[in-house]
């Protein structure tokens, strides 16, 4: 898979789960410490805003809209979730020079980077939306798997919790039988059983 066809199928995949959501399940907590599933997707969307927002130069949401719990999805969950992925699939899909760098929330980084940190997030509030809204969990597919897997090894361990305003857990023990879905998420700090 490409890295653009990466972050069209996890944005795909969210898209799948937020229209499977019930109005009732937008007060569920998730694995996600303080959040509940209204707020883990409107920072989900605000992500994916701020990294399109890097791709085509327009406008985007602020940290504060990232990580201040502020809520982007009204009483249209699914239409805010199209709106958001299909401005990304827009500005990603004719990058140019995934070289070039550009100045993020995260610092500065690679145009090629940033979309795959888009995806990762994608792929992971994906999973813990599917948790937290009980719909059935399954495998991640093989591409956006490896994908997060790898993302995940390079971004987070210095993102862990101990420091202020970690973004990541400390990594949970998986359970021995667990899938390789299970384990990368047991790497993030999410608990998988």
């Amino acid at each position: 898979m490409t890295p653009y066809e990466i972050l069209v199928g996890a944005e795909h995949r969210l898209t799948e789960l937020v229209e499977a959501l019930d109005v009732t399940d937008l007060a569920r907590p998730t694995p996600c410490a303080g959040w509940d599933v209204r707020a883990l997707l409107s920072h989900t969307l605000a992500g994916i805003e701020v990294f399109a927002a890097s791709a085509d130069n327009g406008p985007g949401p602020t940290s504060e809209d990232m990580f201040g719990g502020g809520d982007r999805i009204g009483d249209d969950p699914v239409g805010a979730t199209k709106r958001a992925t299909s401005r990304s699939q827009a500005a990603w899909a004719d990058l140019a020079d995934p070289g070039a760098e550009v100045n993020t929330i995260l610092g500065v980084l690679p145009m090629g980077k940033m979309m795959a940190i888009s995806a990762f997030a994608t792929i992971v509030h994906g999973w813990d939306l599917a948790i937290a809204s009980g719909q059935t969990v399954t495998e991640l597919p093989a591409g956006l798997l490896a994908h997060a897997r790898a993302v995940a090894e390079e971004l987070v361990p210095p993102l862990r919790g101990g420091q202020d305003h970690s973004l990541f857990q400390a990594e949970l023990p998986a359970p021995a039988d667990a899938t390789p879905t299970q384990r990368l998420m047991a790497f993030l700090g999410r608990p998988t059983a």
